[in-house]
């Protein structure tokens, strides 16, 4: 080893370490003078890193681009608010869609926004007065939005999440309590000129930006700053700590009820995967029914050619995938020529290998579906998929 990179080594070792132990104490610091933001902040991480551990575990974990800028997809499962759930009656969606966010740019954005002001506020007011304030831009802001959308007209299956809306009623508070405070009256123009910003922005990506929920957000914090010198006056008392124990207990209550929610609807998500799972190997084996009477009784073998590859995603892999390959190539030699009566044996084996495996599955799977059926008492208005036994030969 060169000896200048033997005694750069210890060095750089030692400069990383006291830049971590510089970065530990940073932020201790900030937990122990802002312990409400930083939790908030943490609660927002850890729901977006389960959400991208979920999708990843899916068959089709997202990509970068999509993890970053278009989003992780929807996210019932924690907590999101559409019209449709509020309608059936799940209001702690109001307070739990306020932790889940979508893309990194979504999250950073927030977070950035949200410690800058949540730092700003908790420093005015103290820890318990931020989270009520927290519960009460977010839940109203929310509810505003939503009854707004839907005499609208919106589409009610649309997605909602972030904490943008109650960042806008920090602006909104901090603009109206700035305001009226004659010392810190330049404030109030920088929140005007956020509101108006974030205003544009909606306006120029409508589709991406909820634009209700941070009118809503916005219009519940600016009235909230009129009681600045009240809430100033309150840190530190009862009154302050029973707000914000209440905040954090309507907090806590929404996001059991989210989970009780996420169990109950575990048998209904199961048995939808079970059931597309089942409708596509019922699928497959009409297909090897309809090549098998082709065999037997012949046809247009270019017609068979796109059959077969219809199933190609289901056929070509292990263990059928060599199987599927030479059926295909028989097939494929058919359209050309009449293939001997070796070649249609060879056919006929390679079919039914696939078919008893098919059969196999096909079996398992409905035998799940009604045993998930059974145990769940599930009930609902489609009816259950009819289930073909192809013969295994």
């Amino acid at each position: 080893m060169n000896p200048e990179a033997r005694e750069a080594s210890p060095t750089h070792t030692i400069r990383f370490v006291e830049t971590t132990m510089n970065a530990l104490r940073v932020a201790g610091r900030e937990l122990r003078d802002y312990p409400a933001t930083a939790l908030f902040c943490a609660s927002w991480i850890a729901v977006f890193a389960a959400m991208v551990a979920v999708r990843c575990a899916a068959a089709d974990p997202p990509t970068f681009m999509k993890l970053a800028v278009l989003g992780v997809g929807e996210a019932h499962r924690f907590g999101d608010l559409t019209l449709r759930d509020l309608g059936n009656g799940e209001v702690w969606r109001l307070m739990t869609c306020n932790f889940v966010h979508y893309s990194l740019i979504h999250i950073g954005m927030n977070l950035f926004a949200f410690y800058i002001l949540g730092t700003l506020l908790e420093s005015w007011y103290g820890s318990w007065q931020l989270a009520a304030i927290y519960g009460t831009t977010g839940v109203v802001g929310n509810l505003l939005s939503s009854i707004v959308r839907h005499s609208l007209g919106y589409n009610p299956l649309v997605h909602s999440g972030g904490g943008s809306v109650v960042i806008m009623g920090l602006i909104g508070l901090c603009a109206t309590a700035s305001w009226r405070s004659r010392s810190t009256r330049d404030l109030t123009w920088q929140m005007v000129n956020a509101l108006a910003i974030t205003g544009a922005l909606g306006i120029a990506f409508p589709r991406y930006i909820d634009n209700w929920g941070h009118a809503g957000g916005a219009v519940v914090g600016l009235p909230l700053g009129l009681t600045h010198r009240r809430m100033l006056a309150r840190r530190g008392r009862p009154a302050a700590w029973g707000m914000g124990v209440a905040a954090c207990l309507v907090i806590v209550a929404s996001v059991f009820a989210q989970a009780t929610s996420d169990r109950r609807e575990a048998s209904i998500r199961l048995e939808g995967e079970l059931r597309a799972r089942l409708d596509e190997s019922i699928k497959t084996a009409r297909v090897l029914k309809v090549l098998q009477l082709w065999i037997r009784q012949g046809g247009d073998p270019r017609v068979m050619v796109r059959v077969l590859e219809s199933e190609a995603a289901r056929l070509d892999r292990p263990p059928t995938g060599a199987s599927y390959r030479r059926l295909h190539a028989l097939i494929v030699q058919a359209a050309e020529r009449d293939l001997d009566q070796a070649e249609k044996q060879a056919f006929r084996d390679d079919l039914a290998g696939v078919r008893k495996f098919q059969s196999v599955e096909l079996n398992a799977l409905q035998r799940a579906f009604w045993d998930l059926r059974k145990e769940s008492g599930i009930r609902d208005p489609r009816p259950a998929p009819a289930i073909s036994r192809p013969a295994p030969r």
